[in-house]
């Protein structure tokens, strides 16, 4: 997360972005698991500036809201809740 907000641009961030949310689809609970925490810590870190990626985040995150892991389901609720405080923006519409 400090490394992504240092980068300051969201031209850098997209990729890594990218990267993260093909990491939701691993078969492994545990990657995808992490994968949210880390979506999550750069929503966080870098703030409102991050929100410009997250139409592109809002289809993998639908997905993760039926994932069969309890614990993954859960943490996509924590990352959605957080992206909505920060967005002002109810974003079960866009799920």
């Amino acid at each position: 997360g400090q490394l992504a907000a240092a980068a300051g641009s969201d031209v850098l961030w997209k990729p890594l972005n990218n990267h993260i949310l093909m990491n939701t689809r691993d078969p492994s609970a545990a990657v995808r698991l992490s994968s949210l925490k880390a979506l999550k810590e750069l929503f966080e870190v870098i703030g409102e500036e991050y929100l410009v990626l997250l139409p592109e985040c809002l289809p993998f995150l639908s997905e993760l809201l039926e994932d069969n892991n309890p614990d993954v389901e859960a943490q996509c609720r924590r990352t959605l809740k957080f992206a909505e405080d920060l967005s002002g923006e109810d974003l079960d519409t866009f799920l």
